[in-house]
């Protein structure tokens, strides 16, 4: 096999468990996000008014938090090393963060797929950094 996935010690072998650990951590930030919008959503007046760009702004702490707590359960789930709870969380954070600045010029809903689409792509560099070693 040529390519440098296959110089990686563990070669394809370690492609199905990054998967799972992805789909783990995009289901806890979809999960925690959803706890956060609804909680947005039931404190805005009547009628709905699109969330201030501040408000907004808090969104990616809440699902990076989703994002990292997603990654350690695929962990588990793969029976794979235990990474702490902050070197996740930063990792999430500045991929939700830059989702959520690029997209919010385009509207709210797209800051949210921004930051739902670029906070596990951080992830998944950082996984792929973490193979190479």
């Amino acid at each position: 096999m040529k390519g440098h996935l296959a110089s990686w010690p563990r070669g394809w072998g370690a492609v199905p468990g990054l998967i799972v650990r992805l789909l783990a951590a995009l289901a806890g930030g979809i999960c925690l996000f959803a706890v956060w919008l609804t909680a947005v959503l039931s404190r805005m007046p009547r009628p709905p008014v699109p969330p201030s760009f501040a408000v907004t702004l808090t969104a990616p702490f809440v699902a990076a938090a989703g994002f990292a707590l997603g990654l350690l359960a695929g962990e588990r789930l793969t029976r794979r090393r235990r990474t702490r709870f902050g070197e996740a969380y930063l990792w999430a954070l500045a991929g939700s963060m830059a989702g959520t600045l690029l997209m919010f010029p385009f509207g709210g809903m797209m800051a949210g797929f921004g930051m739902l689409g670029l906070g596990p792509a951080a992830l998944l560099v950082r996984e792929v950094l973490l193979l190479r070693d």
